[in-house]
């Protein structure tokens, strides 16, 4: 019996993911998940000046991806991050995950861009970045 993938990979699967990471990033490593999904670990450094980042990115079948900054330790008041920690990358009501993007077009240069305001954060303390509030569970930390 041919064992089909889950709808979400059928369009934008690992597959395409991986190869478009390796293409774009190829510093970043993943690991596969129980569900089919991938966890990605890798280093962005916004500018030469910059300390290096690792971050790692959860993909989760057709789910959106989420970003983690785990080196260095941001502070705790450090803006646009929802109370997980997770990075917040774009306004939902703007922009959606859809199953034919990919990781290395989309939220992997969004990550270097979030850094980039966020060391503007903290030499200013203003977040020159763009932004737009919203509510709801994942309410954004400011």
């Amino acid at each position: 019996m041919r064992r089909r993938w889950p709808r979400w990979q059928e369009k934008s699967g690992p597959h395409q993911q991986i190869q478009s990471m390796g293409d774009h990033f190829p510093g970043f490593h993943y690991k596969a998940t129980r569900n089919g999904g991938l966890v990605w670990n890798g280093e962005l450094q916004p500018t030469p000046e910059s300390p290096r980042y690792r971050v790692r990115i959860d993909h989760e079948g057709g789910d959106a991806p989420a970003v983690w900054v785990e080196k260095p330790d941001l502070p705790k008041d450090a803006p646009h991050r929802y109370p997980s920690g997770k990075l917040c990358l774009y306004w939902p009501e703007e922009w959606s995950w859809r199953d034919e993007e990919t990781l290395a077009e989309t939220i992997v240069p969004w990550a270097a861009l979030w850094l980039y305001y966020y060391e503007v954060w903290q030499v200013t303390g203003e977040w020159l970045g763009p932004e737009a509030p919203h509510g709801g569970e994942d309410k954004k930390q400011e």
